[in-house]
């Protein structure tokens, strides 16, 4: 039986995507069948979506400012000094909560939280949520990213390092010298989703409906995506677009359709799985894409789903078998694929059903914390 395991995830006010939400899927897991989870954050968002899944909570700082690339890098010494007051916070938090593994997902924390996790006692995992393959650039440079050395220097009293996707494995890998120790610390587990399926009644609409549910930023190809339903939108007027989210380019995206009330932007939702239930297809034209959960909640919902052909959709999608796939910033190729499935219904049916079953057979959430996590916080490399 394992004690307590705290799960940390810090992201921007606007981001709450699934790597947000994933902490919070392993730690309802956790307390159902193997111990105690905290989670910290300093995200409002993600603190109350664990609160409302009775999950423990703990607002812990964070620092906004990410960049600290080209001339920012001369600043970093008070990064350093930023480390040495989040490792205090960490340690002190650790001595209090007495962890027996602690599991990072963010960039900050990947130092902080680590230096203090081994400190105490605790076993140390990494999630990377497609962050490490950024961080880890010009490693063998020595006059650039002292951050990302900084982090590497931490991967190596990281316990392991889990990857999403065998093309972030791929990216990551790419940066890292050839017999680094870390290269044996990493390991892929694919993200999956929890199987709630049969608490959303499917509602039928006289409308014929898409549904994204990402942020509202210029890489989930929201404007592909706008572009293409309006053209869609001229030849089927009983149709529309429900958008679920909120971000920085949010206004931007409420001009570029602002012509078209058949356009719906729903703003961030603490449960966007209720459009994606009410809905015909799932869209996610986004320009890169580590292993994404909208898709495989698409799945999980019996949704079909049009995607790009990059990074971790292609080991998810077969096209025209499990979904769509088109080209990256191709809006004529996203509205023939929109065209393709609204009139082809046995389509439709037959891609949302092997969607499904995919899902069934390798994304199920619970199978992968028991089969890829526990084991992680139970064991040390």
């Amino acid at each position: 039986m394992l004690k307590k395991i705290i799960l940390i995830r810090n992201a921007q006010a606007y981001d709450f995507g699934g790597g947000e939400r994933f902490p919070v899927f392993i730690a309802k897991i956790i307390k159902q069948d193997y111990g105690t989870p905290v989670i910290i954050s300093h995200s409002p968002s993600l603190l109350r979506f664990a609160n409302e899944a009775t999950i423990e909570t703990v607002r812990g700082p964070w620092w906004s400012n990410q960049n600290w690339s080209g001339a920012r890098a001369l600043l970093f010494p008070i990064y350093i000094l930023w480390q040495v007051f989040l490792f205090t916070w960490y340690l002190v938090t650790f001595m209090r909560l007495k962890p027996q593994a602690v599991h990072i997902q963010s960039k900050d924390d990947f130092v902080a939280a680590t230096f203090a996790g081994r400190i105490v006692g605790a076993i140390v995992v990494w999630t990377d949520h497609a962050d490490l393959k950024h961080i880890w650039l010009n490693l063998r440079m020595w006059y650039k990213n002292p951050v990302g050395k900084l982090i590497y220097v931490a991967g190596f009293l990281a316990n392991s390092i889990t990857v999403i996707s065998e093309s972030e494995y791929r990216e990551v890998t790419r940066h890292l010298p050839k017999k680094s120790k870390v290269r044996n610390k990493l390991k892929i587990i694919n993200n999956g989703s929890p199987d709630v399926k049969n608490q959303y009644r499917a509602t039928q609409s006289d409308k014929f409906t898409f549904c994204s549910t990402n942020r509202l930023v210029t890489d989930k190809g929201i404007n592909e995506m706008i572009t293409a339903f309006k053209r869609f939108h001229s030849k089927h007027p009983a149709s529309q677009l429900i958008l679920v989210g909120n971000g920085p380019e949010e206004n931007h995206f409420k001009r570029l359709a602002q012509s078209e009330p058949a356009i719906i932007f729903k703003g961030f939702q603490i449960d966007p799985l209720s459009f994606v239930a009410a809905s015909d297809v799932l869209l996610q034209p986004t320009y890169h894409e580590g292993f994404s959960i909208s898709i495989l909640e698409g799945f999980m919902m019996e949704k079909p789903v049009i995607a790009t052909s990059v990074g971790g959709n292609v080991e998810m999608i077969v096209d025209n078998e499990t979904g769509l796939l088109v080209p990256v910033k191709d809006t004529d190729s996203l509205y023939e694929a929109m065209e393709k499935l609204y009139r082809d219904p046995k389509l439709r049916k037959r891609v949302a059903k092997n969607a499904r079953k995919q899902y069934e057979d390798r994304f199920v959430f619970d199978v992968i914390v028991k089969e890829g996590f526990i084991p992680l916080y139970e064991t040390a490399r």
